[in-house]
């Protein structure tokens, strides 16, 4: 029987784009399946199936043209993980994208490691919430358990009495109630999961604005004992999940040093898109090869890089002017989106200078004339 020889990717948004970019760069043939007609992915894709993630007419194409299958975010039912599974490699694993599609299990998986995370509470009723009325260390941050991403489903609660104006508020019915960590970094770790190892990429340094990330600043100034911690907890969840692709954990780090992990992301991640051009292997290839059964190489930092997030709020008055950012050691990617809306992204810069305050200098002034 002939081997298939070709990648499936659930979902087909900027994440998909880029690694069927990069896969086909390097000669291997893409499947991307997506519900959205129009997606970024499905444009470029060797084969593109518009239906829904849990159709299973699409899943037996998959079964019958594919023989190994990823996935773009973590948010695809994984029941459908555990019917591929069956017939075909799937990474990551139906169990790892179980546990962080949702908050409390997430939450729970750590918990039971031992890794160090903010105090939080589970909130499944009424009546669970009304058992919170004494709490203290306000404030705290209201998640659903689910479906959230660049800052949705989050709420920030001051007392009690908001936490029950926002739970009422809320479609949701599961939550988790979370302490508002006195924040001195955010920061996430890459990590390329191999069968025969795990590389990991330079951390990345995080800035957001209104829980969406503007800018990732790499190499992250944290001192190489955090690094160190970073890099172990990073270990100890892949290990413990059996892993096998390319993994984000984002951290905070609190005002007394302490790093507690925020949330686990079992895909590439928009922290990462500095390693495109910053990296000698970017996380986009290490995808490839670990989908191609390919041997580990280790990434190494080609320069200091800041990432500049590209959001829809940018097209407000018509297509932005990119003049400025077709120059030396400036590197603009679009992700062809059909509609710019406010929050979406809809591409993103690098800037690659000798010294990583240039680049952010840099990067801040390529900001504000864009704006």
């Amino acid at each position: 029987m002939q081997e298939k020889k070709i990648i499936a990717m659930l979902g087909g948004g900027q994440l998909g784009l880029m690694f069927t970019e990069k896969a086909q760069m390097m000669g291997e043939k893409v499947l991307i399946l997506d519900p959205d007609p129009d997606c970024p992915a499905g444009k470029i894709a060797d084969k593109f199936i518009n239906a829904d993630y849990s159709n299973i007419e699409a899943l037996k194409i998959i079964i019958d043209n594919c023989d190994v299958c990823t996935t773009e975010f973590e948010n695809i039912p994984y029941k459908t993980l555990e019917i591929l599974e069956k017939k075909i490699k799937v990474f990551p694993n139906s169990n790892a994208l179980r546990i962080s599609q949702n908050r409390t299990l997430e939450k729970k998986f750590l918990n039971k490691l031992n890794i160090p995370i903010a105090e939080y509470y589970e909130i499944n009723s009424k009546d669970q919430l009304e058992l919170l009325k004494n709490i203290n260390n306000w404030p705290y941050i209201l998640k659903t358990s689910t479906f959230g991403y660049d800052g949705k489903g989050q709420t920030i609660v001051n007392n009690f009495n908001e936490l029950k104006d926002s739970y009422s508020e809320q479609d949701s019915t599961s939550f988790v109630l979370e302490e508002k960590v006195s924040l001195k970094k955010e920061v996430s770790q890459v990590a390329a999961c191999y069968n025969d190892g795990i590389v990991f990429l330079p951390i990345s340094e995080n800035i957001h604005i209104n829980n969406i990330l503007h800018k990732s600043l790499v190499p992250a100034s944290i001192p190489q004992d955090s690094i160190k911690i970073i890099k172990d907890i990073t270990k100890k969840i892949s290990s413990n999940l059996s892993y096998k692709g390319i993994l984000c954990i984002e951290f905070f780090i609190d005002n007394n040093d302490k790093i507690l992990v925020n949330e686990i992301a079992p895909r590439t991640h928009n922290s990462g898109h500095y390693s495109i051009e910053g990296c000698n292997i970017s996380q986009f290839e290490h995808q490839v090869k670990i989908l191609t059964n390919q041997k580990p190489i280790h990434s190494t930092l080609i320069s200091s890089s800041v990432m500049l997030n590209l959001l829809g709020d940018l097209w407000a008055k018509g297509s932005p002017d990119f003049s400025e950012a077709n120059k030396k050691n400036i590197f603009l990617h679009l992700y062809n989106k059909s509609g710019a809306k406010n929050g979406r992204k809809m591409g993103h810069i690098t800037i690659m200078e000798d010294t990583l305050i240039a680049s952010n200098n840099k990067a801040e002034e390529l900001f504000k004339k864009l704006n």
